[in-house]
């Protein structure tokens, strides 16, 4: 784990940006890359959303699409977030139990990030193909 840290009046004092933020930060980044490229393909090129459960919302109101779907991207990677703090306040980081939860962890970052990727990749090539 990467920190900054500064010196102050002989107390030492930790950074506030983490290394164990970057994996929830990227899936916000990416989900975010997913909904820019799904309304820029709806708005402009007249894509439908693949979802079924955000279909019908998207051709209702793309400012309600935009609230779910943005709001559930930040949800998603709090979640993540505060699951990785969590399981840092382990006193024990020897444990079997610990080592599996860490795996599966990281395992369920690596899944989300590369559906999202897969979804962004999906969109572009759909807007490629309507020009």
């Amino acid at each position: 784990m990467t920190q900054y840290r500064t010196v102050e009046k002989g107390k030492e004092e930790t950074g506030i940006l983490r290394v164990r933020a970057v994996p929830s930060l990227s899936l916000v980044l990416i989900g975010s890359m997913d909904w820019l490229t799904t309304i820029i393909g709806i708005v402009y090129f007249g894509a439908v959303e693949g979802n079924p459960f955000l279909a019908d919302i998207t051709q209702a109101s793309l400012p309600v699409f935009t609230a779910i779907k943005l709001s559930t991207t930040i949800m998603i990677g709090l979640m993540f977030y505060t699951a990785e703090k969590t399981l840092l306040r382990t006193p024990d980081k020897n444990t079997l139990s610990f080592k599996s939860a860490r795996i599966i962890l990281r395992a369920a970052y690596i899944i989300a990030t590369a559906l999202l990727v897969i979804a962004v990749i999906n969109n572009l090539l759909v807007v490629v193909k309507a020009i």
